[in-house]
C-alpha cells in the first residue's frame, strides 16, 4: 500500500499508459495474418476478414458512446476470456479464467478508490464507481482460485508460468492499478502473445514483422489520439489512461471474437462442403 502510493502520480499514470501503448499494443499487430494462416484463408477471403475485424472494433467503440459503464463491464468479461488464455498451464477453464478474474480484481481489492476514479474517467459517470464495488465483491474468491490455478501450474512443472502469475497478482497490488496492470500487460501478457504470433507465421527476422507491426500499431495510436480529445476525463493524466483503455477494449473485442466468429462460421461450412463432396462421388 506504501509503495502503491507513493507511485500514484500523474506523471506515473501517463508512464504506465505510455508502456502499455508501446510495449503492449503491439501484440495484435499481427492478428490478421495469424488468422489468416491458422484457418488457411485466403486473399479472396481476407478482405471479408479484416471487414469483421474492424466492425467488432467498431461495436466495442461505439458501446462506450451509448451505454459506456455497460461498455465497461462487457470489456472486463472479455478481458477475463482473454486474459485466461495466459494460464492454459493450469488445464481446467475454470482455474483460467479464475486467475484472469483475479488480477483484473486485485487492484480493487486494495486500491478502490484509485480504480473507481479510473472507472469514473474511463465511462464519464458516477455509477462506474458501483464495477468497482462489484470487483471488490469477486475478488477474495478470484483469488482463491488463482492460487488453485497456482498450485496446479506448479504441479504440472510450469514454474514459470506459476511465478509469472505470482509476480502478476504482487503487481497488482501492491502498485497503482494502471502501473500494475502495465507489468503484467507488458511484461508477460504481451510478449508470450507477440512471441506466439512470429511462431506460427515463421517469422524469425524483425525484417518479417516490422513492415506489419508498424504500420498498424500506428493505427492503434491514431486511435489513442483520437479518443484523448473525446474521451469524458478531465486533466490529461486521466484522459491519456482512459484513452489507452478504451483502446485496449476497441482492440480486444475483435482480437477475441473474430476466432470464435471464424469457428462458429467453419463448423456450418465445413458439412456442407463435405456433403457436397459426398454427393459429387469426392
Amino acid at each position: 500500500m506504501l509503495i502503491g502510493g507513493w507511485l500514484e502520480t500523474p506523471a506515473m499514470s501517463i508512464a504506465a499508459g505510455a508502456a502499455i501503448a508501446v510495449f503492449g499494443l503491439p501484440h495484435g499487430a499481427m492478428d490478421l495474418q495469424a488468422l489468416a494462416r491458422s484457418y488457411r484463408i485466403g486473399r479472396q477471403q481476407f478482405a471479408a476478414m479484416t471487414a469483421l475485424y474492424l466492425a467488432c472494433a467498431a461495436v466495442m467503440a461505439l458501446a462506450w458512446w451509448a451505454a459506456p459503464v455497460a461498455a465497461l463491464a462487457f470489456f472486463l468479461m472479455i478481458a477475463v476470456v482473454h486474459f485466461g488464455e495466459d494460464w492454459q498451464a493450469a488445464e481446467q477453464p475454470f482455474l483460467q479464467h479464475g486467475t484472469a478474474l483475479a488480477l483484473l480484481a486485485m487492484p480493487a481489492l486494495f486500491h478502490k478508490a484509485a480504480i473507481a476514479a479510473i472507472f469514473v474517467a474511463l465511462t464519464g459517470t458516477p455509477p462506474a464507481a458501483l464495477v468497482a464495488d462489484a470487483l471488490l465483491v469477486v475478488a477474495p474468491v478470484a483469488l482463491v482460485v488463482a492460487i488453485a490455478a497456482i498450485a496446479a501450474m506448479a504441479a504440472n512443472g510450469a514454474y514459470r508460468t506459476a511465478a509469472s502469475a505470482v509476480a502478476s497478482l504482487a503487481a497488482l497490488a501492491v502498485l497503482p492499478p494502471a502501473l500494475g496492470f502495465a507489468v503484467y500487460f507488458c511484461l508477460f501478457h504481451s510478449p508470450q502473445h507477440f512471441a506466439q504470433r512470429l511462431r506460427l507465421l515463421g517469422w524469425s527476422r524483425a525484417r518479417h514483422w516490422l513492415p506489419v507491426v508498424i504500420p498498424v500499431t500506428a493505427l492503434a495510436f491514431a486511435i489513442v489520439a483520437g479518443l484523448f480529445a473525446v474521451v469524458p476525463a478531465t486533466g490529461v493524466p486521466a484522459r491519456f489512461v482512459a484513452a489507452i483503455f478504451m483502446t485496449l477494449s476497441v482492440l480486444t473485442l475483435p482480437h477475441v471474437a473474430v476466432p470464435i466468429l471464424l469457428d462458429a462460421g467453419l463448423s456450418r461450412w465445413q458439412p456442407r462442403r463435405r456433403a457436397k463432396s459426398i454427393a459429387s462421388g469426392r
